[in-house]
C-alpha cells in the first residue's frame, strides 16, 4: 500500500503537470485510474529528430517510497531507441538510486527521457536504430497506439485531436521546442529544460550624474596640465641661456 507522503507527492505533481504550460506540446503524463503510483505519459517526438511526428506512450512505476526512491521507467510504444515494455537504464531510474534526487518529479523524468532519446547513448533497454528505421517507426506509432486499451482509455483528447487534425499533437501542429538537453536533469530543471528562456542582458546606462562627475574630473585636471607645460618652457629656457 502507498504510503500518504507518496500519495500527497504524486497528487502534487498532477496538479503542477494540469498547470505547466510549458510542457503541453512536449509531454503529457496522468495516473492510471486505478494505481496512482502506475503513471503514463505521451512523449510528441521532438522536432528535427528521427522521432518527429511519433506519439510514444509509456510508464512509470513509482515505489512507495517515492520520492525517496527512484521509480522504474518503460517505453510500450516502438521507437527504434527502447526496448518495448522493458525498464530504462538512466540516472533518474530504479537502476541508480545513488543518484536520485527527491527533488525530481514527473516532469523532470520525462523531460530527462527525452533527452536520453534523442541521443544515442546505449544502456539497459537502450537500441539504436537507423535514423530511416526510427522515422518509420514514428509515422506507425499512432496506429500502435490505438491497439492499445490502455491508451485509449487514459488519452482519448490525444486520439479526438489526431482525428480532427490529422496532427500527433494535443494544441499546435508543431511543438514549441526541443527539451533541455540533459540526461541527468539538477533538482531546478523542469520543463527545462526541457525549453530555454530568454534572460535579459544587464547594460550599463550613463546617468546624467555620471556626466557631470567625469565633466568635473577633467576641470580639476587642467591647472596641473598648464603647470606642468610652464615647467617645460622654464626648463628650456635655462637649458638654451
Amino acid at each position: 500500500m502507498s504510503t500518504q507522503v507518496c500519495v500527497t507527492r504524486l497528487k502534487k505533481e498532477l496538479l503542477a503537470l494540469s498547470k505547466n504550460e510549458d510542457i503541453k506540446d512536449i509531454f503529457i503524463a496522468k495516473p492510471s485510474i486505478s494505481n496512482i503510483l502506475e503513471w503514463h505519459y505521451v512523449i510528441y517526438g521532438p522536432p528535427d529528430t528521427p522521432y518527429h511526428g511519433g506519439y510514444y506512450h509509456g510508464q512509470i512505476i513509482f515505489p512507495v517510497e517515492y520520492p525517496y526512491k527512484p521509480p522504474s521507467i518503460l517505453m510500450t510504444t516502438p521507437s527504434g531507441r527502447f526496448v518495448c515494455n522493458s525498464r530504462i537504464c538512466t540516472s533518474m531510474s530504479d537502476f541508480h538510486p545513488d543518484t536520485w534526487s527527491p527533488f525530481w518529479s514527473n516532469c523532470t523524468i520525462i523531460l530527462g527521457l527525452i533527452s536520453f532519446m534523442t541521443e544515442d547513448e546505449n544502456g539497459f533497454g537502450s537500441i539504436v536504430k537507423s535514423k530511416e528505421t526510427r522515422k518509420q517507426l514514428a509515422s506507425q506509432s499512432m496506429a500502435f497506439n490505438l491497439k492499445n486499451p490502455v491508451f485509449v482509455k487514459l488519452f482519448p483528447e490525444l486520439i479526438s485531436d489526431y482525428k480532427k487534425k490529422g496532427t500527433f499533437y494535443s494544441s499546435s501542429s508543431t511543438p514549441s521546442s526541443t527539451p533541455p538537453p540533459s540526461s541527468t536533469p539538477s533538482s531546478s530543471s523542469s520543463s527545462s529544460n526541457i525549453s530555454k528562456r530568454n534572460v535579459p542582458i544587464p547594460t550599463t546606462k550613463t546617468t546624467p550624474q555620471d556626466t557631470n562627475k567625469k565633466k568635473e574630473q577633467k576641470n580639476n585636471n587642467i591647472p596641473y596640465i598648464i603647470l606642468f607645460i610652464a615647467l617645460i618652457i622654464i626648463l628650456l629656457y635655462l637649458f638654451l641661456k
